[in-house]
Parts: structure tokens; C-alpha cells; sequence
């Protein structure tokens, strides 16, 4: 309760709004293929298996590109830009101002990366679904 008078019951209440919000988008891998998979005009086959199958292309994909990107620029950032600058040749300066920017403020993009991601692969995957269901059968 001190916080809720600290705060104010508003402010206190638009976090729980942003939270919550925070929290879909970081489970549209899930909820978003699940409401695709289970909708009632248009059900696709094996549902379950359709909801796994784009979360875990969707988590691995987008991490799998954070990671690549990410620490091969965070290994120069550490590594190599320092001994750079004290040679006096800042060359990737750009690059460390922008790891510096991405680090900061990676929290607010990761969730719209994945809800892009999901939609865009929900339609591809949904369109060939019962394909792929089809070559599992045999």
C-alpha cells in the first residue's frame, strides 16, 4: 500500500496496464498461433502441434538472430574498440554508440520483434499446414 501512496492509484494502475500488456507480447508466440489454431470456422489440424511448432520457430529465430549479431558486436565492444581508442583510431565508434543505444532499450523492441515475427509466420505456416500434417501422417 505505500507504494499505491507514493505513487498515486493512476500511475500505480497504468503500470499494471503496461505490464500486462508487456506480458502479451512477449506470449504472442503462443496466443496468437493458439487463436489460429483452435478458431471455430477455420480449425487447423493438430492444433497443439501448430501452436509449438511456430513458438518454437518464433523464440529460436529472433534469439538465434540476437545472439548472432549480438555478441560478435558485443566481443568488439569489449575487446577490441577500447585498445582502438587508445591507439587513437576510434574506427567503429558508430558501432559502440549502438550497442550502447540497442543495450539500453532492447526490452520495449523484443516484445513488437516477436509479435511480427509470429504474425508473419502464423500466416505462412497456417497457409501449408495441412501439408506438412499430411507428409507427417505417412
Amino acid at each position: 500500500m505505500e507504494i499505491i501512496e507514493a505513487l498515486g492509484a493512476k500511475f500505480v494502475a497504468l503500470l499494471a496496464v503496461a505490464a500486462f500488456a508487456y506480458l502479451l507480447l512477449a506470449l504472442a508466440p503462443l496466443l496468437w498461433p493458439a487463436r489460429r489454431a483452435f478458431s471455430r470456422r477455420n480449425r487447423l489440424e493438430r492444433p497443439w502441434l501448430f501452436t509449438a511448432t511456430v513458438a518454437a520457430l518464433v523464440y529460436g529465430s529472433v534469439y538465434l538472430v540476437v545472439a548472432v549479431v549480438a555478441i560478435p558486436v558485443q566481443a568488439y565492444v569489449v575487446f577490441v574498440a577500447p585498445q582502438l581508442q587508445e591507439m587513437g583510431q576510434p574506427h567503429g565508434s558508430w558501432l559502440v554508440a549502438t550497442s550502447r543505444f540497442v543495450s539500453q532499450w532492447w526490452w520495449p523492441v523484443l516484445p513488437v520483434a516477436l509479435l511480427v515475427s509470429t504474425v508473419g509466420l502464423t500466416r505462412k505456416l497456417a497457409a501449408r499446414w495441412a501439408g506438412i500434417c499430411a507428409v507427417l501422417a505417412t
